[in-house]
């Protein structure tokens, strides 16, 4: 199947010049936990970059929305793995990263069951999924996620702690506050990632990004 029909099933991916991969994602309006969050001083979705701009758009919203219905469709894990599969076919492995959810969160335990599959169908591909949605965690066994798939649990207040359940987590801290583990270095790199791969990195345990 061509990209044109496979993204008019299930919608299109992200490329954005920050960042060295295609990303998934759904209106950050969608957010469970984030939703709620957003309205809250102090928290890392206050403020969330995915609730303004050109993010506010209906086109935008729309194509969101187109997405995440897209994700109960008994043909989706099929249709994602061959768009991913397509859009990296003449990159180099050791290039092949992707990010669920530049904008939005884990929408159920079942549509993450689904993401780990398509993951477990693109193998060398290095996939990383950030998420707040500690509701859907309780429900997965570590030792069941693809290896070539990271999770990391988001932590919820600025200058808080990361999540003590999960293994692989991130925090977001304020210019000058000490961080933990590991600071992302896109603060000082136009807000790009360059050569940085570390959210991806299992090794991590944890990656600090300062706020902006």
């Amino acid at each position: 199947m061509t990209i044109k029909k496979l993204e008019k099933k299930i919608g299109t991916l992200s490329n954005t010049s920050k960042m060295p991969a295609y990303s998934f994602g759904t209106s950050a309006f969608d957010c469970k936990v984030g939703d709620i969050l957003a309205k809250i001083k102090g928290t890392t979705c206050f403020g969330c970059y995915a609730r303004s701009g050109n993010y506010r758009f209906p086109a935008v919203r729309l194509a969101h929305k187109f997405r995440l219905e897209a994700i109960n469709e008994p043909y989706w894990v099929d249709a994602m793995t061959q768009l991913i599969t397509i859009k990296y076919s003449k990159i180099k492995k050791s290039k092949k990263y992707f990010r669920w959810f530049d904008s939005g969160d884990i929408p159920s335990l079942e549509a993450l069951q689904k993401i780990f599959q398509v993951c477990k169908n693109t193998p060398d591909i290095n996939h990383w999924l950030p998420t707040r949605e500690y509701g859907v965690l309780k429900y997965v066994e570590q030792k069941d996620i693809p290896d070539n798939l990271i999770i990391r649990a988001s932590a919820i207040k600025v200058n808080g702690n990361p999540p003590k359940f999960w293994q692989w987590t991130s925090t977001v801290h304020t210019k000058g506050k000490k961080h933990i583990g590991k600071k992302c270095p896109a603060i000082n790199q136009d807000g790009q990632c360059l050569d940085c791969r570390n959210c991806w990195k299992r090794s991590i345990k944890n990656i600090s990004y300062e706020q902006h």
